[in-house]
């Protein structure tokens, strides 16, 4: 059984960056590697930019496309087949020592579209590289772990988050969600960010990005044209939240995920 030490991956490694228990790598897959069971000495999560694979897992077999966010317990035994060249994945490992400062267990971190627009920011932290990079890519995975779910959670929290997720490019109101949920809009002003960690509007804006980061994948569609699919305003609009969210424009991002 092959084990994979820290910052070690079966691709090539084009960029690493280690800082207080955390290491942010970008790896490259040009050629067919190992696909053997392998596991890795820290917990990690992997964004797919390119390219793909399909792996498993002990009793699961996901196809891993462009755009899918993977979470690897530390220990986890998988393997990936049938790797597509190329493919390009950032990674984050989380050490133990790291969780156990913290206090927090690798299984409370959060599921979102914070997660992966968090991603892109804290990589690109990690080219930046000066002495504010530690305390900035702490600070956005720390703030992932900040929402846990409650066995009394109400279940209208649930519901919404679907409809969210489903409606994601539309124009819903508050009262339309209430009506939706049947729950006071009071109601679901007052406990959204105890349950999603940010306002209503924020974490519509994070969803749209976060599919814009995926449409990109995509050739065809211009800036303009993506904002419009997206739900925003105007160009300007778009940019300005996508820069937010991610760290990256648009265009920028656009040119840096083609080889």
């Amino acid at each position: 059984m092959l084990k994979l030490e820290r910052s070690r991956y079966l691709g090539t490694n084009v960029h690493s960056f280690s800082t207080g228990g955390l290491t942010i790598s970008e790896t490259l897959y040009h050629q067919k590697v190992f696909e053997g069971w392998h596991y890795h000495e820290n917990h990690h999560i992997t964004l797919i930019l390119r390219g793909g694979n399909r792996e498993q897992r002990k009793q699961q077999e996901i196809m891993a496309a462009p755009g899918a966010v993977l979470r690897y317990n530390e220990g986890e035994l998988h393997r990936n087949m049938h790797t597509q060249h190329p493919s390009r994945n950032i990674n984050l490992e989380i050490e133990g020592a790291f969780l156990r400062q913290h206090q927090l267990k690798f299984t409370d971190l959060q599921h979102s579209p914070a997660l992966k627009l968090s991603l892109l920011k804290i990589y690109r932290e990690s080219k930046l590289a000066d002495t504010c990079s530690q305390a900035s890519i702490e600070s956005s995975l720390l703030h992932l772990f900040s929402n846990k779910t409650s066995k009394n959670t109400p279940p209208w929290i649930a519901q919404l988050k679907a409809l969210l997720h489903d409606r994601w490019n539309e124009s819903l109101s508050l009262q339309e969600l209430a009506a939706q949920l049947n729950v006071h809009p009071v109601t679901i002003s007052k406990y959204f960010p105890r349950y999603f960690s940010c306002t209503l509007g924020e974490y519509l804006r994070k969803l749209r990005v976060e599919k814009a980061v995926d449409l990109m994948q995509q050739e065809g569609m211009s800036l303009t044209e993506l904002a419009y699919h997206c739900g925003f305003f105007d160009q300007s609009h778009f940019i300005r939240a996508f820069k937010m969210y991610t760290g990256f424009r648009p265009k920028e991002w656009a040119n840096y995920i083609q080889f």
